[in-house]
Formats: C-alpha cells, sequence, structure tokens
C-alpha cells in the first residue's frame, strides 16, 4: 500500500516537473517574450474580474498533450522492463544539474528575471531629468471646452492593415486605415503607423495608466503596490484630475470587471471616474446576473451602452470625458458575434476585422450626434497583440506599431511634418491629448509625454527606445518617492 502511494506521488511529481520545464515554451510560442513586471503587476494589483479564456485552456492542453503522452509511454517503458536508476550516481546527479540548469535558463529568457533584480540594484536619474510635472505647468484651456471621446481598442496595430491570412495579403482594418488617412494620426513611417510599445505599457492596465499618466509601470517597490489598499500611482497627477480641474465629468466604460488590474482603483482615485463596467449594468438591471460572454459582455453591447450613455451625458452642462475600451480584438482567438462577417478561416482576423466595422459605426455615430461639433475623438490601441503565433504574420512584424488616430481634433498650428516619421509611444498620449482639445501646454511636455503636434522630440527621439527602457528596468528613488507614496497624493 505504501508502496503504491510512494507511486503515484513519484509520477504526479514527474508530470508536473515535465510540465513545469516545458512552460517557458509553450508562452513563448503563445505571447511571445513577457515582462516580469507583468507576472508581479498580475500579484499585487487587483486581480478580480478575469474571465477563463477556454481557447487558452484548448490551447495549452493541444501543446501539452504530446508531451504528456509521451512521459506515459516512457514510465509506461520502464516499469514493464523494471528498470531502477541509482540516484546517487554521478550521471544521475550531473543529469539532474543539467536540467535544473536548463530550467533557469528557460525561464529567465523568458521573463529576463536576472535582469530584472540586476537591473534593479542600479540607480537611474530619468525622472530627475526630464520628467515634468503637470501640477508645476501651466496649462490654458479654451473658453469653449471640447468633450473628449477616448477610445482605447485592445491590442489595435497597424501591422493588422497588411498581413498574411490564407495564403493571402490582406487589410483587416480598412476602416480604421481610412480615418488615419483622413484625419490626424501620427506614424512611424510616411505610411500608416503608430508609436512604439514601450516597457512598463505592455499590458491593458499599464497602458491606460501610461496614457494618462506619462508614466510607465515600474514594479521597483513590490510592497507599495498597485491596488485599493495602497493605491494606484497615488502621488501622480493625470489627464482625469487635469480635467475635473477644469470642471470636467470623467466616465469609464468597460465590458470587463473594471477591478481587473486595478483599473477601478486608478481611474477612481485620479479623477473620480464614474465605472461602467459589468457590475454596474447587472446592478441596474440592464443585464441578467449570470450574463458573461467572453471578458464580460462583448462589444455589441459596449457600443450599444455607449450610445445610451453619450446621448444622455451629452445634455449636461458640464463638459465630459468619456473614455472606453472594447475587448473583441483580446488574444487568443478574440470574440465574434452574429453581425460579423466571417472571411477568413482565422478566427482572430475575423474578430479584428468585426471590430473595425464595429468601430468605424460608432464614429460614424458619432458624427452624426448634435454634440460632435463640440467632441474630439481619439482612437488608440494599448498595446500589441499577445497572440504571438498571428503577430508573425504581420507583413511589417519587425517593424510593430500601435494604432492612433484623433478626430476633430482643435490641435494649434497643425503640421504635417510633425505627424510623420515619428519615434513615440503611449506616454505620448498625454499632453497630445490635451493639445488635441485645444489646450496650450507650457513647454509641450507632461510627465515623460510630449505634445506630438508641438514638433518637439520625444523621449524615444531624444535617447533612443533601448536607452528608455534600459532606464525603466532601473531602480528610481524619484519614482517611488513621488509617484508611489500615499501622502504626496493628498
Amino acid at each position: 500500500m505504501m508502496k503504491n502511494k510512494r507511486e503515484i506521488k513519484n509520477t504526479i511529481i514527474i508530470y508536473v516537473g515535465v510540465t513545469f520545464m516545458a512552460l517557458p515554451l509553450w508562452i513563448n510560442k503563445s505571447f511571445g517574450h513577457l515582462d516580469f513586471e507583468q507576472l508581479l503587476f498580475l500579484v499585487v494589483s487587483d486581480g478580480q474580474g478575469t474571465a477563463i479564456d477556454w481557447m487558452q485552456v484548448l490551447n495549452f492542453i493541444l501543446f501539452f498533450l504530446p508531451i504528456w503522452v509521451i512521459t506515459t509511454m516512457v514510465i509506461y517503458y520502464i516499469k514493464k522492463n523494471n528498470i531502477t536508476f541509482n540516484l546517487k550516481s554521478k550521471v544521475i546527479k550531473l543529469l539532474s544539474l543539467v536540467i535544473v540548469f536548463c530550467m533557469i535558463f528557460a525561464y529567465d529568457y523568458q521573463f529576463k528575471i536576472f535582469s530584472f533584480f540586476i537591473n534593479g540594484s542600479t540607480e537611474s536619474d530619468l525622472y530627475e531629468r526630464y520628467y515634468v510635472d503637470p501640477t508645476d505647468t501651466a496649462l490654458t484651456f479654451p473658453n469653449q471646452k471640447q468633450n473628449l471621446i477616448y477610445i482605447v481598442l485592445e491590442s489595435m496595430e497597424t501591422g493588422f492593415s497588411e498581413i498574411v491570412i490564407d495564403e493571402e495579403v490582406v487589410n483587416l482594418i480598412p476602416n480604421l486605415e481610412y480615418l488615419a488617412q483622413n484625419y490626424t494620426s501620427f506614424s512611424n513611417s510616411n505610411a500608416l503607423g503608430g508609436g512604439r510599445q514601450l516597457k512598463g505599457t505592455t499590458w491593458t492596465a499599464a497602458s491606460l495608466s501610461a496614457q494618462t499618466s506619462g508614466i510607465p509601470i515600474q514594479m521597483t517597490n513590490i510592497e507599495s503596490g498597485y491596488n485599493e489598499k495602497n493605491g494606484y500611482l497615488p502621488g501622480v497627477f493625470t489627464l482625469g484630475e487635469v480635467l475635473v480641474s477644469q470642471g470636467y465629468k470623467n466616465y469609464f466604460l468597460a465590458g470587463s470587471d473594471a477591478n481587473f488590474g486595478s483599473r477601478e482603483t486608478y481611474f477612481k482615485s485620479h479623477g473620480n471616474y464614474e465605472i461602467l463596467d459589468i457590475k454596474h449594468y447587472k446592478e441596474i438591471g440592464v443585464l441578467e446576473e449570470d450574463y458573461n460572454v467572453f471578458w464580460g459582455f462583448e462589444d455589441a453591447k459596449l457600443f450599444e451602452y455607449a450610445k445610451h450613455e453619450l446621448l444622455e451625458i451629452s445634455t449636461q452642462d458640464e463638459p465630459f470625458n468619456f473614455t472606453m475600451l472594447t475587448v473583441d480584438t483580446h488574444f487568443l482567438e478574440g470574440y465574434t458575434d452574429l453581425s460579423c462577417d466571417f472571411y477568413y478561416d482565422s478566427a482572430y482576423a475575423n474578430a479584428i476585422h468585426c471590430s473595425d466595422n464595429k468601430v468605424y459605426d460608432f464614429i460614424k455615430w458619432i458624427q452624426a450626434q448634435d454634440f460632435y461639433k463640440n467632441t474630439t475623438i481619439v482612437l488608440t490601441g494599448d498595446h500589441h497583440t499577445m497572440n504571438h503565433d498571428f503577430a508573425l504574420n504581420m507583413v511589417g512584424v519587425e517593424d510593430r506599431s500601435i494604432y492612433n488616430v484623433f478626430i476633430n481634433a482643435q490641435f494649434k498650428n497643425e503640421a504635417l511634418e510633425y505627424t510623420k516619421n515619428r519615434e513615440f509611444s503611449v506616454l505620448d498620449m498625454f499632453p497630445t491629448t490635451l493639445a488635441a482639445l485645444g489646450v496650450d501646454i507650457d513647454g509641450n511636455q507632461l510627465g515623460l509625454g510630449i505634445n506630438l503636434m508641438s514638433g518637439k522630440e520625444t523621449l524615444i527621439e531624444k535617447l533612443s527606445q533601448e536607452v528608455l527602457e534600459a532606464e525603466f528596468s532601473k531602480h528610481s528613488e524619484y519614482y517611488n518617492t513621488n509617484f508611489l507614496n500615499e501622502s504626496l497624493a493628498e
């Protein structure tokens, strides 16, 4: 009996060990390289509201099934032939060391764990040199304040406009490309393009805060956290707070639970946003308590609810900032409903193409409303798609960029040369968005972001992306003291 229990225990250990050994390969195949900071952020942030992605579960099982089958065959062969191993032999000990070393190397290659701790022991003076505090910057709003509709498009890259699907190069985002060509869009080339993805902005929650605060997430002080208990960048003054100080009312609409990734904490504490998420619509009876599609509710409902909210909000006297986050293009395969056209064999390609249509229809609806004349619309991606295999089909996969367009923008001294061949990131969206509302920004910089329409060099253009990301990897006493210190926000 004891022998059987021991054999079962050893067998379980073998399967767990084999799975753990192969896990970095699956992660790399599915997501590409992930920041160690992102994993830490998920640990310390508010994590409620996640959805089980059954396609991802299936992907995991299909990847590991052959490995488990081979493991089973090996175990069966060993038992059948009564093969035994001397665990004290030098060969076994050496083999064990090699396996452990390979596992350490694989996990470090995937997550850059050693680099995180080594770089974290080096001090950066980036913020002392380049950070501009919005509270110390003169901001002059126009007499007639513009409303803002800020739409964050999940995983939206410009590379979707030229990608190989079903052995043919196709454009999955023709409508978004049309908007970029006919309104103001900043590009890293002379054609359709966008901003670079920087370290500390590679997941949705981090990108949302970076776009509105001008700084990335840096996990150099884990104890401070990014959650309701300790605050989410409590010492930072953000877009939402700037707008509130000018009489704006802020809203955040998302189809998932806004609490996931501490997004609710961030938006409530930085601009007192009214949160319109799946919890809200269940509480007011619009959705059934057990309703759950994809990450919460799908984008068809998101745009339906947005229209209803905007018609109500636009009747108020105060200007508004209506920020919303789409979800149908989330990896692994996205989400499609019956309104979508299924042109491709790839589910994710269909989801992206359908989202392109939905977003465009929503923009046309806004433009048909009376409030549009006093409203600026910003469309922006949050980060690169995490569907790594799909991204490899992009014609320009080596030069990936995040989508953006500004519609009915009130830029002053708008110049075409400032929109082309630019090197920038989501950090620059903070001051550029205010400039699009017709705001004069003394110095044209907020946080680490630059007003792109000013023509002033961004930090990427000044330092290079490599240097900037290297600085983000280092410890920053300024960051910890000024941004993570709750007392500074009081």
